[in-house]
């Protein structure tokens, strides 16, 4: 038996393998966020202190830059007034890398347009809508006697006899079919640091009256929306656009995902309708049972919503009108 020797490493050998090394760390370490802060800046709102030439509306757009990722959350509701105010804050739309559709209602998504045409090759992110962004579905309902067909000549059938209609997929066009785009159902992180959280609103969606669905016990299609979720160094920031599933779900569900702290919670909570007692108890449980240490909120909460958030959560309230920008 040959006695047990210590592999010889040549010189070059050694050099190989440190420079393998080194190439290895490197692109470890280029697949971890560069948390050295972020900037949230918001575009489009229809509040916020005087600016000369900046236009307020109802609707919402907020533009981040985190480490070298530049990312659009929503577009507003009027492409002209995004376009002004965008040009009158400096924002140079060509260098977006990432946009995001938090949903499909008209004051999230009118700027859009205005963005592809700048910035053709922008990756865009939506949520699976089917009836506002042309997401694909399965047909929800069938023939009452399917089996009719079948006697019909075949080109009376839909598809010459060769699919049902029932659970048939439909693929629309949508919106952005000649985008860059994805559609999201599940949470995934779209960029180091960078986690897109889809939830669905059961209050915001789509009935379904045809039969055997009747108008008094409909089949309900819950409207799909996305929030972003950015890790940093004091913990996530979750931006969300109207919150139709409600900010306490979207809480929830981010930390499922990220498992830690929630620094800030900014932009739309959807609270116009609502009294001041479920605003109250809302606001206590974000700060107390969730733990977020502050908030930002924006479009939809409405003025109530600011002024309860603002004496719950004192000086970690934070202003975040059209033009603010939080450096963090």
């Amino acid at each position: 038996m040959r006695p047990f020797r210590r592999p010889f490493w040549s010189p070059l050998v050694k050099f190989t393998m440190t420079i393998a090394s080194l190439i290895h760390f490197s692109a470890v370490a280029q697949e971890v966020p560069q948390l050295m802060g972020i900037t949230l800046t918001n575009v489009y709102d229809a509040f916020g202190k005087e600016k000369d030439g900046l236009v307020q509306d109802f609707g919402f757009s907020c533009l981040v830059e985190y480490g070298d990722l530049t990312v659009l959350f929503d577009s507003g509701t009027n492409a002209k007034i995004f376009e002004q105010n965008i040009k009158l804050l400096n924002i140079d739309l060509k260098k977006v890398d990432i946009a995001i559709v938090s949903h499909g209602h008209y004051d999230h998504i009118g700027g859009f347009d205005y963005l592809i045409a700048l910035n053709p090759n922008v990756k865009i992110y939506l949520p699976n809508d089917f009836f506002s962004l042309g997401a694909p579905i399965k047909f929800p309902f069938r023939e009452a006697e399917p089996e009719v067909g079948k006697t019909l000549p075949k080109e009376e059938q839909y598809f010459g006899g060769d699919k049902v209609i029932e659970g048939m997929i439909t693929v629309p066009t949508g919106r952005f079919w000649k985008s860059n785009f994805e559609y999201l159902t599940e949470a995934k992180e779209v960029a180091p640091g960078l986690t897109i959280v889809p939830t669905t609103s059961k209050l915001m969606g789509t009935y379904i009256k045809y039969p055997p669905f009747s108008e008094e016990h409909p089949q309900f299609i819950g409207m799909p929306e996305l929030s972003a979720s950015f890790a940093t160094k004091k913990g996530a920031i979750l931006i969300s656009g109207c919150s139709h599933s409600t900010i306490e779900s979207i809480i929830q569900e981010d930390e499922k995902i990220q498992n830690g702290k929630i620094y800030l919670v900014l932009g739309g909570f959807h609270l116009i309708p609502y009294s001041r007692d479920y605003i109250e108890g809302l606001a206590l449980r974000m700060r107390d049972v969730y733990h977020v240490e502050s908030v930002a909120p924006a479009h939809c909460t409405g003025q109530l919503g600011f002024s309860i958030f603002k004496n719950v959560f004192g000086s970690n309230d934070r202003f975040f009108g059209l033009g603010e920008t939080l450096k963090l």
